[in-house]
């Protein structure tokens, strides 16, 4: 009757086998393994994201540059400066073989004054790229002609779904 009544006692635990809380290293090298290959998979990506915020931003300013240009040449019956356009683009105005441009950190702008077609042109800083607009108010997009050292890394005009132009920057 002892035996029925009495009140079981577990086990002692083995203190060899005790288990700490905590990830073991195959789970960790899992896990870091899983982050390497998003962000493989995210940071092109996002490179190109940024490409194309740059160029928008760009092509926001050729619409203004070339809409002055186009007042400028009407009022003046001549070729403009950028420097005298009624326009303010965030940059340096510098003076280079061709006249003068707004230099800025991703491209530097120029106006009708310039050597090259249209009312405007991007020159991007980065890469040999150039965006021209058109005496129609066209974008164009003309990629390694010598105007950049650094040849252009990717086609462009497939990105930024714009033609493929005969004027460049130079």
């Amino acid at each position: 009757m002892n035996k029925i009544y009495q009140k079981r006692l577990p086990k002692e635990k083995n203190p060899a086998k005790r288990r700490f809380g905590g990830f073991t290293l195959i789970e960790l090298l899992v896990v870091v393994l899983i982050i390497g290959i998003l962000a493989a998979v995210a940071l092109p990506q996002y490179t190109k994201a940024v490409t194309k915020a740059r160029f928008a931003e760009a092509m926001t300013n050729l619409k203004t540059i070339a809409e002055a240009d186009k007042v400028c040449q009407m009022e003046n019956n001549s070729l403009c400066k950028i420097s005298d356009l009624d326009i303010e683009i965030p940059g340096t105005v510098i003076n280079t073989d061709g006249g003068t441009a707004i230099q800025t950190d991703n491209f530097m702008y120029r106006a009708s004054e310039n050597p090259s077609c249209g009312h405007a042109q991007a020159l991007y800083n980065r890469e040999d790229v150039c965006i021209s607009v058109t005496d129609d108010g066209d974008f164009m997009v003309m990629q390694d002609d010598g105007c950049n050292e650094k040849a252009a890394s990717q086609d462009y005009s497939k990105l930024l779904n714009l033609p493929q132009g005969g004027c460049g920057c130079c």
